[in-house]
């Protein structure tokens, strides 16, 4: 018997090292399986993980620093308690690396006709994802379908408490949905009641800076245009023939597609309304597509929908000065098309694999000029596809960038600045500044168009981690 336990050692010892489920190649295989099912399961599909023995080893973008301690947590108990004894893992080491910030940051919750919120979009942690979860249950009383995803790059303030705002607020309308993105909330739906809805259309637009609330709601709409694909559809209640007429006339100015006319009389529509019709609807008809209307009781005209960058900032200006004494509440959204500055670009630059921030900034300004109206109070229609261009770079650049916009004119730096600002860029990464007009300097003309005068305007790029 000793004899036969003698021959059989060798091969006991060959199969403990290479065939046994805790020999060193098959435990370290079985290992990092398993931490690979419980990041797919727990939701970290950001993180990596490889063995090296029992001891795990985290790479990836990780999101924020707290998903890289749930994902370790998640990795750590993937195999029991294990240890070195049990064979499990003992040491989770983090080679994660913090991913690149999200750019705009979004943020969205739906409530459907049946009752259920759906909470979409970006959040910064996995601590305020489960209770923005927990606030939805609790303030929308329903179900909640939980597609969140853990990133980088949430706005400055208290990102949490707005969302939980958000929701609140959410949850008095049957449906609708509200959205954040970066420091804009704009909630959406329809409510009956004018008071419930002039009482949730007062808390929105009151949210405490840095933030700024849009309320898009609905309720006496009695007259709308909606832009779908190349359809223009004109709806509602007009006075009579000459405000038919008066509205058709302005949507074929602007408008190259199909217009259906789906307008009826119905008497007497509240007096003014048709100024401010008339002032929106030629902006309107530049959309990518959206609904603007015309909300009686509230007092109000609505927009929603996508444009560029400068058809919102012209919208805006012609509804200040055209609507009278109605309110214009903006829902519409930037659209994300960032121009081609390709053809605009020195060979030399054009070639390059990756364009910095600067030549591309500065290429845009060198192929046109940016124009003032209104005694340079306003920047000139004729310079908005030079506006979305800058607009797409600015919004692209790197977060530590910032631009000084260096004018003659204050009025002007002030109002180019405030274009960007209003187009996404943050304020802090602005700054106007007035040069003087004895200065004569500068590359990027501006013409004011109540002097036919050059007048110089430059965008500069500063670092502002070396300010």
């Amino acid at each position: 018997m000793g004899g036969l336990a003698l021959l059989a050692l060798p091969l006991l010892v060959w199969w403990g090292i290479y065939q046994s489920p805790q020999s060193a190649v098959n435990l370290q295989a079985r290992l990092e399986a398993r931490a690979k099912a419980a990041l797919t399961t727990g939701g970290a599909d950001w993180a990596s993980v490889s063995m090296e023995g029992q001891r795990a080893v985290l790479t990836g973008a990780a999101p924020s620093n707290d998903a890289v301690t749930e994902a370790a947590r998640l990795v750590r108990r993937s195999s029991g308690a294990g240890g070195v004894i049990f064979g499990g893992v003992t040491l989770v080491e983090s080679r994660a690396d913090a991913a690149p910030p999200i750019s705009p940051y979004v943020w969205r919750a739906t409530k459907t006709g049946e009752g259920r919120i759906v909470l979409s979009g970006n959040v910064p942690s996995k601590s305020i994802q489960a209770s923005l979860i927990e606030d939805a249950r609790l303030v929308g009383r329903a179900a909640v379908d939980n597609e969140m995803k853990l990133a980088a790059g949430a706005p400055a303030g208290n990102f949490q408490g707005l969302a939980r705002f958000a929701l609140s607020q959410l949850a008095q309308l049957e449906e609708g949905e509200v959205t954040i993105t970066d420091h804009r909330l704009v909630l959406r739906g329809e409510v009956a009641d004018p008071e419930l809805r002039t009482q949730i259309m007062a808390a929105v637009a009151g949210v405490a800076a840095p933030f700024r609330g849009e309320p898009v709601l609905s309720g006496d709409i009695r007259w709308r245009a909606e832009l779908s694909g190349n359809v223009l559809t004109l709806s509602g209640t007009v006075a009579d023939e000459d405000e038919r007429r008066q509205l058709l006339a302005a949507a074929e100015a602007g408008f190259d597609g199909e217009i259906a006319d789906r307008m009826t009389l119905g008497g007497p529509v509240a007096e003014g309304w048709l100024e401010g019709a008339l002032a929106g609807l030629p902006a309107f008809t530049q959309f990518s597509s959206g609904e603007m209307a015309f909300d009686e009781a509230a007092g109000v005209f609505l927009f929603d929908g996508t444009a560029s960058a400068s058809t919102l900032y012209y919208l805006a200006n012609d509804m200040a000065r055209g609507a009278g004494r109605w309110k214009t509440v903006m829902g519409a959204e930037m659209s994300g098309f960032v121009p081609d500055v390709s053809a605009d670009v020195s060979p030399a630059v054009a070639g390059d694999a990756v364009m910095p921030c600067e030549d591309q900034l500065q290429a845009a300004l060198a192929s046109g000029d940016i124009r003032f109206a209104g005694g340079g109070a306003t920047i000139a229609r004729e310079s908005g596809p030079l506006l979305d261009k800058i607009v797409g770079i600015a919004r692209n650049c790197d977060r530590d960038t910032g631009f000084e916009i260096v004018a003659d004119s204050s009025v002007q730096a002030s109002e180019l600045a405030d274009f960007l600002t209003a187009a996404g860029v943050p304020r802090d990464r602005v700054a106007a500044i007035t040069y003087g007009p004895a200065s004569g300097q500068g590359a990027n003309q501006t013409v004011d168009t109540g002097g036919d005068m050059l007048r110089p305007l430059q965008i500069r790029i500063v670092e502002r981690s070396g300010e």
